[in-house]
């Protein structure tokens, strides 16, 4: 093979950064559970976890698609363009954990396996209000999945630039197919 996988260089702003992050993205969760809990004591605690990474995963996704438009107006932003994959990556996991949480929560248990009931359990496509909101968050987190699992550069050389950035484009079909989600799941 002529390319070589390289570790992701580490360097002092790679680490605050991601250290940052992590601390926001938790600082985020601890807030949204304390807070869910007095608005409403009675709450199921999984429930509370369900949404806090639903919407830490959402609220991610409107910066990352935030910070190319302001990286354009200020270049104060690109320190944070540079480093977009990485908000990527954290937004793909916290969507994970909100999927996972809910598969087993709602799905798990019973006599179905929790991905065949979570496809098969609602099949109201023809109606707009019970239409089945998961298949949408699953189409999205598969997207996802793909560019979360092709941010790494060498993915670059190998998808070729065209590739690699349509696969990429497809953040917006996941942003659409999760405003879905949202709306429908509400």
């Amino acid at each position: 093979m002529g390319v070589r996988y390289e570790a992701v260089t580490w360097n002092g702003f790679k680490k605050r950064y991601d250290l940052m992050v992590l601390a926001a993205a938790s600082s985020y969760m601890a807030l949204f559970m304390v807070l869910s809990l007095l608005v409403f004591p009675d709450q199921n605690m999984m429930t509370v976890l369900i949404r806090g990474f639903g919407t830490l995963a959402i609220l991610l996704l409107h910066l990352i698609m935030a910070i190319g438009p302001a990286a354009r107006l200020s270049p104060s932003f690109l320190p944070l363009l540079y480093n977009r994959r990485h908000l990527g990556v954290l937004t793909f996991f916290m969507g994970a954990a909100h999927a996972l949480l809910s598969i087993s929560w709602f799905h798990g248990g019973g006599n179905v396996h929790p991905l065949a009931s979570l496809f098969t359990a609602n099949t109201h496509y023809d109606s707009l209000p019970w239409f089945p909101f998961e298949v949408l968050g699953a189409a999205a987190l598969l997207i996802m999945s793909a560019m979360a699992a092709t941010s790494h550069d060498v993915w670059l050389f190998f998808l070729g630039p065209r590739a690699w950035k349509a696969l990429h484009m497809l953040v917006y079909m996941a942003y659409i197919l999760l405003i879905a989600h949202v709306a429908l799941g509400i």
